[in-house]
């Protein structure tokens, strides 16, 4: 991370304001949780005519993970650009973060909604614009940042090819920091089922036929569909957390579906679902949901989700088998033109998927006491782990690389991991 003296410099903080006017366009900041209503028709329309068409950007996603997920001492900051006519242009989905200790704020930071809490939940996060708007789009919002007072602007995860990032990098100056965060392996789906197969490697293309077929002939009452009523989405959403946590905890580890977790999807999957937006596919043996799927769907991208299955049946590769007809039937659908993995870096993606996208970071710093102690922070960790590196015993060195190897021969073997 850069150091204080690098960072880029943004015009000095004035006494914030709520409206702001530019012969463009007028910029807002809202702070109040019923701006989530105020702007939901408008945001929608936003995201539809904008670049931006991605599910987690959408307004009820970013409702939901605020009122599950708002970390403590943070505030809503929804900076909106309306043009003459008041029509809404331009939209930074933001809140505020501070740092605090006694009770004395010392750094304030700003994220995306979606983001800066341990559960990953969204993906594609990016600054929302009319198409053709871009560039005054980001004008109005640097702006309205450069008048509000913070330490850390830290944008992420936004999509390589986002529309808005060489304007708002451009605009944020020259040492504006930009860096790789991750990478998402997708599958394009415009194709048909036969040719991805036959692209696939000569074991891969194996198992996808044999596996398939051996589960089928054990139990031949399987039932693989998608489902299509609220009342079967509620009895495969529960199935699904069951699953997933049965399968974690008997690895001992505690799985994803907390009960606040649990009851964010629960609710997301439900306003997904009504607007046509969800994706969720259950697999039954023997007439029990064994294994079950989930996505978003929009703008033809499938965001694949979470998954879970029984481990009971796992020398029969239900994961394997799940996947394999999930992106069968997602080649079968026409809306369906690309399956993403997301990001985390789970080795089994690449297994399946042959292209993938960056999402990256875009960070600024400006010349601040709270901006200095979270570079000091970050230098400070970098400085312990090298020193742990030089001291750590060769032994506990051997066990830890073992530990990863076999963790990722595991990781491979347990067949298809849910997303992070």
């Amino acid at each position: 991370m850069q150091s204080a003296a690098d960072m880029a410099v943004l015009p000095s903080p004035r006494v914030p304001t709520s409206e702001r006017r530019d012969p463009a366009l007028t910029t807002a900041v809202l702070t109040d949780e019923n701006a989530f209503g105020r702007l939901a028709g408008e945001w929608d329309e936003l995201v539809e005519n904008s670049d931006q068409r991605v599910f987690f950007l959408r307004q009820r996603w970013n409702q939901l993970w605020w009122k599950y997920f708002a970390p403590p001492q943070s505030r809503l900051e929804l900076i909106t650009c309306r043009d003459r006519s008041q029509r809404l242009v331009g939209l930074a989905p933001l809140y505020r973060r501070s740092y605090r200790t006694l009770g004395v704020t010392f750094a304030d930071e700003l994220l995306f909604l979606g983001m800066g809490v341990p559960r990953k939940t969204s993906e594609c996060l990016d600054v929302i614009a009319r198409r053709g708007a871009e560039q005054d789009v980001a004008r109005a919002v640097i702006g309205a940042l450069s008048r509000s007072t913070w330490d850390r602007l830290r944008l992420f995860p936004v999509p390589d090819r986002s529309t808005m990032l060489p304007h708002l990098s451009a605009g944020l100056g020259a040492r504006a920091r930009i860096d790789v965060c991750d990478r998402a392996p997708y599958i394009d789906t415009s194709t048909n089922w036969n040719t991805f197969k036959s692209g696939l490697s000569r074991s891969m293309r194996r198992n996808v036929e044999y596996y398939d077929r051996r589960l089928f002939r054990a139990y031949p009452g399987c039932q693989f569909e998608r489902v299509t009523s609220a009342d079967a989405l509620e009895t495969g959403m529960n199935a699904l957390a069951e699953l997933h946590q049965a399968r974690w905890n008997a690895k001992g580890e505690p799985g994803a579906f907390s009960p606040r977790f649990r009851a964010f999807l629960q609710e997301a999957t439900r306003d997904a679902f009504c607007s046509s937006r969800l994706a969720l596919w259950t697999l039954k043996i023997q007439g029990r949901i064994e294994a079950a799927l989930v996505g978003f769907v929009d703008n033809g991208v499938l965001h694949f989700f979470q998954k879970g299955f029984n481990p009971a049946f796992a020398k029969y590769h239900p994961g394997f088998v799940m996947l394999a007809l999930c992106l069968r039937d997602c080649f079968e659908d026409p809306a369906i033109r690309s399956f993403d993995f997301m990001g985390g870096g789970a080795a089994y993606k690449y297994l399946w998927a042959s292209h993938s996208h960056a999402n990256v970071v875009l960070e600024v710093m400006r010349p601040t006491f709270g901006a200095a102690l979270f570079d000091a922070c970050a230098r400070a960790e970098d400085a312990a782990s090298a020193a742990w590196r030089g001291i750590e015993p060769t032994s506990l060195r051997t066990f830890r690389k073992e530990w990863l190897r076999r963790r990722r021969c595991r990781d491979l073997d347990d067949e298809f991991q849910e997303t992070d």
